[in-house]
């Protein structure tokens, strides 16, 4: 991954203030490691009613475009799950390796689940969830929800307790200690222009005082940890991560090269907590049939790939899928649909203690609705969390320790 010689560059790499403490306790071989949470930010508001859809409700039929639900049967027909008597629960077509883990009995759902909070800002929404709040009152200061659970679920001689897979830490990992944003691991996570580059960085933040030089030495130290680590050929070039055989996250395009990025670090580092991933374009105003089988498919062959590549992994590790909110109940007249309330969390691992788990459903009927209009929230995100993570790591703080 380039990484530019810059201050900028450096203190969005990471944030924290420990040095390298040394390379034994990174040694992926020597011990099972800490139990590993991955969350997956669907970001533009996924509809979760074209995901997961209750296929035979009467009212989800008649306000509903046909090619804007998962039928029961024909072209269209989703994966049946029966997971609940209130309705025939249908995964989309696409998510064939989604609901292949859900027969396995290693998934859990919570089909009607949000944010307490009645907004539909995608902006709102994203930066409350960022910080595990639920309602505009509360208050907070400005560190995100997993960078607080990391810190205190993380080994106490972690370099590396959290990794956002992308350019830049993702809002919930905003504050960490020990957190890196990595984009690839194919180039190497060297600075720019070899030791000189080395050299003068160190020596911009070795004596600093203050936060800045104190995020540059500790971005620095992760990085190093992670570059050190990673294999090389004869030339000294890192080589090509080799994941699991028969995985392969071709399919899951940049969202699958995220989640490659995360297997790949999780095996070098035990002591990975928490690692993020993005994946946007959920934002389906207009064309929604086409574009949203395209990120069902990216998603689903994705998390398929991650599924199948971490099973071998010696330690517990859980994936947790969530956007900011829902879409609307009934569609528009783009072909699309507009910003609603509930939406679908998914979650899945190793080990999954929580398997075949289905949230409350509150109904599409009329009077169930959320202003008439909108899947109401029947699950607190913060709560579905919370059981997510008790499950993965009992031992650990709870997260939303405020709320």
């Amino acid at each position: 991954m380039p990484i530019l010689l810059s201050r900028r560059h450096l203190l969005r790499a990471g944030l924290g203030a420990a040095l390298l403490p040394g390379l034994r306790s990174l040694a992926f071989a020597e011990q099972p490691g800490a139990p590993l949470l991955v969350l997956v930010n669907l970001r533009g508001g996924m509809d979760g009613l074209h995901a997961l859809s209750p296929a035979d409700s009467a009212h989800f039929v008649d306000l509903r475009a046909e090619n804007l639900r998962s039928l029961a049967t024909g072209p269209q027909a989703g994966h049946r799950l029966d997971a609940s008597p209130a309705a025939d629960f249908r995964l989309h077509r696409e998510a064939g390796p989604l609901a292949e883990i859900w027969q396995d009995g290693r998934m859990a759902i919570w089909p009607a689940a949000g944010v307490p909070q009645a907004t539909r800002s995608h902006f709102e929404a994203q930066a409350m969830m960022g910080l595990g709040q639920g309602l505009r009152a509360e208050g907070g200061g400005s560190t995100g929800w997993l960078a607080a659970w990391a810190a205190g679920a993380a080994p106490p001689d972690a370099a590396i307790a959290a990794i956002s897979a992308q350019g830049g830490l993702a809002p919930e990992l905003r504050g960490a200690r020990h957190g890196l944003a990595v984009a690839g691991l194919g180039d190497g996570l060297a600075p720019p222009g070899s030791a000189f580059g080395d050299s003068m960085l160190e020596a911009l933040y070795r004596r600093g005082q203050g936060p800045v030089a104190e995020a540059g030495r500790d971005a620095l130290g992760g990085l190093r940890s992670i570059d050190r680590l990673l294999p090389r050929n004869a030339e000294g070039r890192p080589l090509p991560y080799a994941p699991a055989v028969g995985v392969d996250y071709g399919p899951g395009r940049e969202f699958g090269r995220a989640l490659a990025v995360v297997a790949q670090t999780a095996k070098l580092n035990p002591a990975l907590v928490a690692a993020t991933v993005d994946l946007g374009g959920w934002d389906t105003h207009e064309g929604q049939p086409g574009r949203f089988a395209d990120r069902m498919r990216v998603l689903a062959r994705g998390l398929g790939a991650f599924d199948a590549d971490m099973a071998g992994l010696p330690r517990r590790w859980t994936v947790l899928v969530a956007s900011e909110f829902g879409r609307r109940l009934r569609s528009n007249r783009s072909s699309g649909t507009d910003h609603g309330r509930a939406g679908v969390i998914l979650a899945f691992g190793g080990r999954f203690g929580l398997g075949r788990h289905f949230g409350e459903w509150p109904g599409l009927a009329p009077e169930a609705l959320d202003e008439g209009v909108d899947l109401r929230v029947a699950s607190d995100y913060r709560a579905v969390f919370r059981t997510v993570i008790a499950d993965l790591a009992p031992s650990a703080p709870p997260p939303f320790a405020r709320s």
